[in-house]
């Protein structure tokens, strides 16, 4: 915060020496002189001195932004493994409750029945055997009481086994608890840590982005800089594609057998062409902005822009290849798809991505999760279709809501 005070008094000091050169050049023209005019390209060679300071200021401002939006999305990608790991920590807690409660219950039924069974022992009294044989009762007679006290010994015994048992498996259970509910805090914590970086990695982007839309250049550059961000990633995305197919061309001759199954395997694949108008929307919002419409007054957008909700997960339209994800200038966290017949889709301004170059993904999959990195000014998602190279309007390509 001390930084961004120090840079916008700066920058006031510098727009006014600005300002003070060109009042000075107006007042002196009619008066010049071999003097003034070396006076003139002092002030006319500090003035670019001061220009060039403020672009290198704004250059420094557009690093610390574009490294802040992917701490940002390194935090939230864990905020959401760790709300994960908390929902099977839950799940492992309730189903050790339920087992606690059933050994409760087991404990209690075991305890009863041997309450039962000493009971029976005492009421009847074990010197009825001593009886028998004092009386000299027959020796069927005799046999049969043995036989009946021997058998409620042994019953007794299995059930203080039982009870012994179930005593031993309730308290394993019920540190199984424990150290569940401590991984469960524990991962509490770590969610609050973790989510705390975010809301400061958040902020920090906030102030910088503040701090470049006050700069005065900021405005008249963005225009150009979007032509050619627009040029450059597509650029990069075709440089991206033959990369992965000279991998590919090397993979195939050195795993015939496993290219020709593959080459099998895309063939039965629906042709992309053949899916206009059955594209799944990447989300579900409400579209802003529509291609071709006016995006600034020398820009007109590529593709469409559809609101979204911080965090909402963004789903491919159709299957295919991860052609590129991470950050480009302009475009926020981007991840690209290559799918059959030299279509391309691009999602922009994500907050963080799911999945990596080369993975394949499939219609209606997560790829990632919508914010608005770039620059924006409101959480939204940006998707345009190309074929070979050249954009096309994807509204028509995706099903009816």
């Amino acid at each position: 915060m001390i930084r961004n005070t120090l840079y916008h008094n700066k920058l006031k000091r510098l727009r006014k020496l600005l300002c003070l050169c060109v009042f000075s050049m107006m007042l002196s023209a009619p008066y010049a002189t071999a003097a003034n005019l070396n006076s003139l390209q002092t002030q006319i060679t500090k003035s670019k001195q001061t220009k060039a300071q403020i672009e290198k200021q704004q250059k420094q401002l557009e690093k610390e932004l574009a490294q802040s939006e992917q701490a940002i999305a390194s935090a939230s990608l864990k905020v959401n493994q760790t709300k994960n790991a908390i929902t099977k920590a839950r799940s492992s807690l309730a189903t050790l409750q339920s087992k606690t409660a059933q050994l409760k219950a087991n404990k209690r039924k075991q305890q009863s029945l041997l309450e039962q069974q000493l009971t029976s022992a005492y009421m009847s009294g074990e010197n009825d055997l001593l009886k028998l044989l004092l009386n000299q009762e027959d020796l069927s007679k005799l046999s049969r009481a043995k036989g009946y006290y021997d058998y409620l010994n042994q019953a007794r015994l299995d059930s203080i086994d039982d009870l012994a048992s179930a005593q031993k498996e309730l308290e394993d259970n019920e540190k199984k608890q424990i150290q569940t509910i401590e991984s469960l805090k524990k991962l509490h914590s770590e969610q609050r840590k973790t989510q705390q970086i975010v809301n400061q990695e958040k902020t920090k982007r906030d102030r910088a982005l503040k701090a470049l839309k006050k700069d005065i250049n900021y405005q008249n550059k963005k225009i150009a800089e979007l032509s050619r961000s627009e040029q450059a990633l597509k650029a990069r995305l075709k440089k991206a594609r033959e990369e992965r197919k000279a991998r590919e061309a090397r993979k195939a001759r050195e795993l015939a057998a496993a290219a020709a199954e593959k080459k099998r395997a895309e063939q039965a694949l629906t042709k992309f062409s053949s899916q206009k108008g059955k594209l799944a929307w990447p989300v579900n919002g409400r579209v802003l902005n529509h291609f071709g419409g006016a995006r600034s007054s020398q820009v007109k957008w590529k593709g469409m822009l559809i609101s979204a909700n911080e965090g909402e997960k963004v789903q491919a339209a159709a299957a295919g290849r991860v052609l590129f994800a991470g950050y480009f200038k302009g475009y926020g966290m981007v991840v690209a798809l290559d799918h059959n017949d030299n279509y391309i889709t691009l999602y922009g301004y994500n907050q963080t991505l799911l999945h990596k170059a080369g993975d394949r993904v499939y219609k209606g999959e997560a790829i990632a999760l919508a914010g608005h990195s770039g620059g924006q000014d409101r959480t939204s998602l940006y998707f345009e279709l190309s074929h070979k190279g050249k954009a096309q309007n994807p509204l028509p390509w995706l099903s009816r809501r």
